[in-house]
């Protein structure tokens, strides 16, 4: 694992030298912990969920491990969001306590989309975005916007918000949509798809641009340069420590 870890964190650094990958500056510097598989999981600011908690999974795949690990620990509930036919399937069969499904997919816009499958049926996550590894199948779908989450949820706000929704994250991000939800937020994981061809580099950028304009700063970045926490500047650093 060290060593794959290794090569992807060089691999990252060569393309970060030849231009095209981002370079994503560490702002804060809360205590982390990691929830989940190497696979599938995150950190998060230590400490800073309760059993009274609200987490938002939006892109679930075949690995929940992350709100597992969430909810056994903290006794938190875990709404989740994931329109994928395997996706919802691997959630049914696991029914895991404190965690609710919502077979829907979350993006800038509500209305049923047209959903495109992986070319490799092994494989589990979908997407809105066209792209040269889906399609070879499609579904219709339904979807909802950003801000109709907590309507959809029935909840006043959000403690954490996870999103890896394959290539959606940038129209959602800069959705008005997005800051009505994130001005009730204090901790967001997205994975980033810059390496799709049909983004960049530089919607990353804008992307972590919009998050700082709404108050967050970037706390992790993931060795592969793909999966960001962001934080509520000051809100979850204050009392918890440093790195």
């Amino acid at each position: 694992m060290r060593l794959r870890t290794t090569l992807q964190r060089a691999k990252v650094v060569f393309r970060q030298i030849l231009g095209s990958e981002p370079v994503i500056p560490v702002t804060a510097h809360p205590k982390l912990e990691f929830h989940g598989t190497e696979y599938g999981g995150w950190p998060i600011a230590s400490g800073s969920l309760s059993e009274e908690s609200v987490v938002v999974d939006i892109g679930l795949g075949e690995d929940i491990s992350f709100s597992e690990s969430l909810i056994r620990k903290y006794r938190c509930n875990v709404f989740g969001f994931d329109p994928t036919p395997k996706a919802i399937a691997y959630v049914r069969a696991r029914n895991p306590p404190n965690f609710l499904l919502f077979e829907m997919g979350v993006d800038a816009r509500r209305g049923n989309a047209t959903f495109y499958l992986p070319n490799v049926v092994e494989h589990a996550s979908g997407s809105v975005c066209a792209a040269p590894h889906l399609g070879a199948s499609t579904i219709v779908v339904p979807m909802i916007a950003i801000e109709d989450v907590l309507v959809t949820i029935g909840v006043g706000g959000v403690d954490l918000l996870k999103m890896d929704i394959e290539g959606s994250e940038y129209a959602v991000v800069q959705s008005e949509g997005f800051e009505q939800l994130t001005r009730l937020t204090k901790q967001i994981c997205i994975e980033f798809h810059h390496r799709w061809r049909r983004s960049g580099k530089a919607d990353t950028l804008a992307a972590i641009q919009r998050l700082a304009g709404l108050g967050f700063e970037v706390a992790w970045v993931s060795n592969n340069n793909e999966e960001i926490l962001f934080v509520r500047n000051g809100e979850l650093t204050r009392d918890l420590g440093g790195t």
